[in-house]
C-alpha cells in the first residue's frame, strides 16, 4: 500500500482536469475523475488478459472495505474463477428474475374464484365469473377438455 494512501488523503485528493489513479497496490486503485466522482477499480489478469472490475464509490465503500474486496477477488481469480464474468451471470439472472416477476399470475382460491395478477393490476373473479370465463374458453376451444395442454 502507498504510504500516503489513507482515508484522510484519499478523501482530500482533489479533482485534477483529467482522470487520475492513487494506487493502493495489488491491482486495486481509486480513480479520481475531473468531475470530482472517486470510483475503485480492480485491475487483474485471467487467462492472459487484463481485465478491470469495478468496486464502488469512495467514501460509500471504504479504503478497508475495498482492500477486503480485492483480497476475495484475488482469491477467486486465484482459485480459476473469472470475478467479471460470475457478476455478469449474476446480473443476467436478475434480470431474468425480474423478467418472470413482470410476467402474470393466475391463482384459482379453494371457491373457484380467479384472480389474476399482473405486474400494473389485480383483477378478481367470483365464483360465477370465473365460471363464465371457464364456459367461454371451452366454447373457443372445445377440444381441450377444460385443461391447459402440456
Amino acid at each position: 500500500m502507498d504510504a500516503k494512501a489513507d482515508a484522510a488523503s484519499l478523501a482530500a485528493a482533489p479533482a485534477k482536469s483529467k482522470p487520475y489513479k492513487i494506487t493502493i497496490g495489488q491491482g486495486l486503485y481509486l480513480l479520481v475523475n475531473p468531475n470530482g466522482s472517486k470510483l475503485w477499480r480492480f485491475k487483474y489478469r485471467f487467462a492472459g488478459q487484463e481485465k478491470g472490475l469495478a468496486m464502488g464509490s469512495f467514501p460509500a465503500i471504504s479504503l478497508e472495505q475495498a482492500i477486503q474486496a480485492r483480497d476475495e477477488t484475488r482469491a477467486m481469480v486465484k482459485d480459476g474463477t473469472d470475478p467479471g464474468a460470475l457478476r455478469k451471470a449474476e446480473r443476467a439472472e436478475r434480470q431474468a428474475q425480474r423478467a418472470r416477476a413482470k410476467a402474470f399470475r393466475l391463482v384459482m382460491t379453494l371457491d373457484n374464484a380467479l384472480t389474476i395478477e399482473t405486474p400494473n393490476q389485480i383483477l378478481r373473479l367470483t365464483p360465477e365469473q370465473t365460471a363464465a370465463v371457464r364456459a367461454f374458453l371451452l366454447a373457443a376451444d372445445p377440444e381441450s377438455n377444460g385443461y391447459a395442454p402440456d
